[in-house]
């Protein structure tokens, strides 16, 4: 009777864990074992989640599932696995404009093209703390555009390459203009806190048209601006 309960556990049991991390799972079918839901975050529809359990993890003391999600939005392929304090997700992902305009409308930003995370590794504890973040990330670049001071400035960007790393809790991503070779954005987020803190370039300045009237060295930092997110 212990093992039908325990595999027949239904797929909704994920929504309480995912409610921890400011994420839900909605419209679940299956079990925890083999199933599917919706996920949203931020209030947003981020696509359709599938997972399968792998048993032979099991006997390294952790619980792994190969999951993956594939619409017009967002491709995503990998493994979480649950340990005594942690959860840790691999994989790769590729995301579509659609999905990247939305998170970027509620600050007046508009881009073209898909961005593609490759290598992705990350793993954050009980205490929602983040312990390891890896990656790298790519832009094929495009038009872009932006409003500022009730005028909307359109421009189009190189590709684009970056670097996720992990430094005192903070999630890291530091990108560059692949052509050029030369920094463009360093953003740093907190999940804990919800601090999200960026640093544009005068070559980020410069490409985006931004007027503050600044002539420093292309590589130096000229804006830094921080907010909490939640």
């Amino acid at each position: 009777m212990v093992v039908i309960l325990v595999v027949m556990i239904p797929a909704r049991a994920y929504s309480m864990i995912l409610e921890n991390f400011g994420t839900h799972l909605l419209d679940t079918k299956g079990t925890v074992w083999y199933g599917s839901g919706y996920v949203t975050a931020a209030g947003k529809t981020v696509g359709r989640l599938h997972w399968s359990f792998r048993p032979m993890e099991i006997f390294t003391g952790r619980l792994a599932f190969n999951v993956s999600m594939q619409n017009q939005n967002i491709y995503l392929a990998g493994e979480i696995k649950r340990g005594f304090s942690y959860t840790e997700l691999k994989g790769s992902t590729t995301v579509g404009q659609v999905l990247v305009n939305a998170v970027l409308l509620p600050y007046e930003i508009r881009v073209d093209g898909e961005i593609e995370i490759s290598d992705l590794a990350v793993r954050i504890n009980d205490k929602t703390q983040l312990e390891v973040l890896s990656g790298s990330v790519t832009w094929e670049g495009g038009t872009s555009r932006y409003r500022s001071n009730e005028e909307t400035r359109v421009f189009e960007m190189p590709a684009v390459s970056g670097e996720f790393s992990q430094s005192e809790g903070f999630a890291v991503l530091n990108a560059h203009d692949e052509e050029r070779d030369l920094p463009l954005i360093s953003a740093r987020f907190q999940p804990d806190s919800g601090l999200f803190e960026v640093a544009l370039t005068q070559h980020m300045l410069d490409l985006s048209q931004m007027p503050l009237g600044s002539s420093h060295e292309s590589s130096a930092v000229v804006l830094e601006v921080s907010r909490e997110l939640f």
